[in-house]
This record gives C-alpha cells, sequence and structure tokens, in this order.
C-alpha cells in the first residue's frame, strides 16, 4: 500500500475519534470577552493532548515574553495574564524545512441572539458539527493535532520539525497572543487554519477599527434653547458610509489575488446614544452620539490612508447635506490590523495547492481570504511565511456556527501529507494495521 493510500486509510479509521475530539473542544467555553478571554482551560487541553502525543509542550504567559510591548503592533489595551499559550514541537532529525500550524483558542461571545444547536453542546447533524469555534476555529486546530497523532501512528520520521501552536486573545483585533508567539518562536513556514472553505489562502484582508462620535446640544425636545441631536447626524452619517463604501469599491485598485471576489466591506458594528440604562427617556435629546465602523482594506492600504479617504468623502458630504453640515465629530482610531500577502508562487503556496487538489479530488483554488486576521504579524513582522488553509463550513462568529465533517477528514489528510512533503521524511517505515507488521 502506498504512503498516500495508508494516510487515507489512517483518517478513515479515525473518524469517530476526530469527531469526539472536536465535540470535547467544542465544549470548553473560551469567549474572549475582550479585555478578558476564558483559553485557560482550553489551553491546558491543548497542552495535555500534545504532550500526550510525544511533543516538547511550552505553556506560557505571553506577558513573559521580552519586547513584546515594544512591537509596534502590541495593543496594550489588551494584557493576557492568565491567558497563556501554547507552543508544541514535535523535533525532527534537523536537517529539513520546519512547518508551524498556528491557531487561536479563543471564539467570540455566544452573545444574545438564539441558537437552535446549544452552542457548547457539539451537536451532529446532517454531516454538520455544530458548536461555537467549530469552524473557527476549533476544528482547524485539531487538525493540526492529528497531523501529530497520524505521524506518530504511522511511525514517521521527519527531517524537519514540526510545530502547532494554540494562541490566545485573536478575536476582535487581537494579536497579542500571535506576537508573543513570532518573537519566541518561528519556522520555515506556516499555514493557518483559518475557516477557508478549503480554498489556499495567500492574502488576507486588513481593517480600521473606528468610532465616530458626533457632540450635540442636550435639552429637553420641546425646549426653547433648541437642543441639537447628534442622533439625527449619526443617522446621516451611516446613510453617507453606504454611498461610499459603493464609491470606495468602485475606484480602489483591487489586487490580482482578489479579481472577482465581493469586494471590502464597510460595516457599523455599533452605536450608542442616550442613556441605555433607562427603559426610554420620551422627551431628552442625548448629548452624544457615537458609533463604530469597521472598514476592511487589501494588503498594502495604511491605517493613515484609509482615514484620510473617509474624511475627505465626509467633507464633500458636508457640502450637500444640512445636518452633517453643522457637526465635526471626533475620529478616534480603535484599532488597524495589516492586510498581508505572499507570493502565489511562493513554494509553500504550491506545495499545499498540489496537495489539496490531490486529496480534494479537483484543482485547488489560490485566492485571498475574505477577512481579516493575526496573519500579518507572520508575513509583515516576522521570517515566517503564512498561509491560510482551514476546513468549510458556515455560520462562523455566529448562532449555529457549525464546521462541515467531510471537509475536516479532508483537511487533516492535507495537513499530514503537506508535513510529510515540506519537512521531508527519513526512513518511513508504516506500521500495517491490518497484520500489525511494518512494512516499508
Amino acid at each position: 500500500m502506498t504512503l498516500h493510500a495508508q494516510i487515507h486509510e489512517w483518517v478513515q479509521r479515525q473518524r469517530p475519534a476526530i469527531i469526539d475530539s472536536l465535540r470535547y473542544l467544542v465544549g470548553i467555553n473560551t469567549e474572549n470577552l475582550a479585555p478578558r478571554g476564558n483559553e485557560l482551560t482550553g489551553q491546558l487541553a491543548i497542552a495535555g493532548m500534545l504532550r500526550s502525543l510525544g511533543c516538547d509542550v511550552d505553556l506560557y504567559e505571553i506577558d513573559t515574553v521580552p519586547a513584546l510591548r515594544d512591537h509596534p503592533r502590541y495593543w496594550a489595551e489588551r494584557p493576557c495574564t492568565g491567558r497563556p499559550n501554547v507552543m508544541a514541537i514535535r523535533r525532527g532529525r534537523g536537517q529539513g524545512r520546519s512547518l508551524l500550524f498556528s491557531s487561536h483558542m479563543d471564539t467570540v461571545p455566544v452573545g444574545p441572539d438564539a441558537w437552535q444547536h446549544k452552542p457548547w453542546a457539539g451537536e451532529v447533524a446532517d454531516g454538520k458539527l455544530y458548536g461555537l469555534g467549530a469552524y473557527d476555529m476549533k476544528g482547524g486546530l485539531l487538525a493540526s493535532i492529528m497531523t501529530v497523532k497520524a505521524l506518530n501512528d504511522l511511525g514517521i520520521q521527519l527531517q524537519g520539525d514540526l510545530l502547532v501552536e494554540s494562541v490566545v486573545d485573536e478575536e476582535f483585533g487581537g494579536c497579542n497572543g500571535t506576537i508573543a508567539g513570532r518573537l519566541k518562536y518561528n519556522a520555515d513556514l506556516a499555514i493557518l487554519p483559518e475557516p477557508t472553505n478549503l480554498k489556499i489562502c495567500a492574502a488576507h484582508h486588513g481593517g480600521l477599527m473606528l468610532r465616530i462620535t458626533f457632540n450635540g446640544k442636550a435639552g429637553w425636545g420641546f425646549s426653547p434653547e433648541h437642543p441639537v441631536d447628534p442622533i439625527i447626524a449619526a443617522a446621516h452619517f451611516i446613510t453617507m458610509l453606504n454611498d461610499y463604501a459603493v464609491l470606495r469599491q468602485r475606484n480602489i485598485v483591487v489586487p490580482d489575488i482578489y479579481r472577482g471576489n465581493t469586494g471590502l466591506p464597510v460595516l457599523v458594528n455599533q452605536v450608542k446614544a442616550g442613556d441605555v440604562s433607562l427603559p426610554f427617556f420620551g422627551d431628552r435629546v442625548p448629548g452624544q452620539a457615537c458609533l463604530t465602523t469597521w472598514l476592511e482594506t487589501y494588503p498594502g492600504m495604511t491605517a493613515d490612508g484609509v482615514l484620510a479617504d473617509l474624511q475627505a468623502y465626509y467633507r464633500y458630504t458636508q457640502s450637500v447635506d444640512g445636518i452633517l453640515a453643522a457637526f465635526e465629530p471626533d475620529w478616534t482610531p480603535v484599532r488597524w490590523l495589516d492586510g498581508s500577502a505572499i507570493a502565489v508562487d511562493h513554494p509553500g503556496v504550491k506545495l499545499i495547492s498540489r496537495v489539496t487538489s490531490d486529496v480534494v479530488g479537483q484543482p485547488a483554488s489560490v485566492q485571498g481570504a475574505l477577512f481579516a486576521c493575526d496573519g500579518h504579524i507572520f508575513n509583515l513582522f516576522s521570517p515566517t511565511p503564512m498561509v491560510l488553509l482551514g476546513p468549510s463550513g458556515g455560520q462562523p462568529h455566529s448562532p449555529d456556527e457549525y464546521i462541515e465533517i467531510e471537509s475536516l477528514f479532508q483537511l487533516i489528510e492535507v495537513f499530514i501529507r503537506t508535513t510529510l512533503d515540506w519537512c521531508q521524511t527519513v526512513d518511513v517505515h508504516l506500521v500495517d494495521h491490518n497484520t500489525d507488521q511494518r512494512s516499508d
């Protein structure tokens, strides 16, 4: 039996164990409640799993990493004390290339919206496993762990090191865990198992989180002092944003890797005005209204450029909108994430494309990811180039998030075969599980 056939057969035998393991991980609540987080229990579980597979495991507080706070993308508002990173290394012979699988343990909060499938139950139905973090990204994290188990079970020794990482505080623009990881450990190539639907992504979006505050004049709605309502200005601003998003996409230079994709979202994700602790305040005009918007970006765009472009459009709109003409809002950047990319002909991209095509049975798609993530910490601030490849699924960050189980099995097979080719094998003496004999 060929090596590839042995790997495929191993994955098929492990199907029940893979599902059980993912249900176990989904069942651990690891919500990111920024600036706090619940990753510790999950990280301890991951460290235990990898230690049992014979890896050298480093469970470390990210605040102990030298130079963390000096990093240009460190976020001081997001300390992570008590939320350790996990790094596990399966040592090779020292003569091959190293490979790093890097995932994040945290999930978004479950939120107030109703779930049909319980968020931490790991319910299985119609080929899907439901649960908070199943798709983003505990399924991908498990795939990297199962890669180590496959190498052990099949008796494969690598030339290069295989590293498996689980970082904290990635959601909501957090990168401190990833920064700590890159300051302490690097490899010749990294794969981030973000939810890409088995698409190979050699680029990803960035984005600017921006808070805009309109200051009015509080008062009684029927007062002769004429209060100035900032909520009206905020409403006009949201309408302006919709127009701006269309114009922006029409005029922007789209990188080749994003040709034919859906464009750059401009989202309003939070609006606040008035005393929200009261059931109503029928005759009171608040003194302030603020909204938070997220403007996604392509690799190479800058925070200053994005902000200046939006402000220029606001000034134009003031010339035709009498409400906005009366307001000069406060513009407060909350968080900037860089977009980043590596060459589509990078050896890692070409290898992963070939393996994925073979496993899935159709030509692999290489494109840019339509979301921001921590990948820029690899590509722009470390010697480790990064590619995104993760399972298929749906509803990330939303009720009834799910992973397509078959895609997880395929991803594991891709990860195993990619590891063998990238890190290179020593002497492969495969275990024949039908006869309990070793065979070359």
